[in-house]
């Protein structure tokens, strides 16, 4: 299974943040693994999630906000999740 078919299974439900409880944060902890297995970038890894928000919320401003938001957590998540 490639890396981005992973991306989905980190978000609770459609609308919700990226990785914000456990379930979530282990999905995207292998995800994050898969890419890097892959040879993705974390730029690139970015890029997919922010395509999430994208589909629900239609503010340009909470738009912004919601992908700092999940950048953020991205930031974190890329420095502890495992290199295979």
């Amino acid at each position: 299974m490639a890396w981005t078919d992973l991306v989905s299974g980190c978000f609770g439900f459609g609308t919700a943040p990226f990785a914000t409880n456990r379930p979530d944060e282990e999905s995207a902890k292998e995800a994050i693994a898969a890419a890097r297995a892959e040879g993705a970038s974390k730029a690139e890894f970015a890029q997919v999630i922010a395509m999430y928000p994208r589909k629900y919320i239609k503010s340009d401003q909470l738009l912004r906000e919601r992908i700092r938001e999940d950048a953020a957590r991205l930031d974190k998540l890329w420095k502890v999740a495992p290199v295979y």
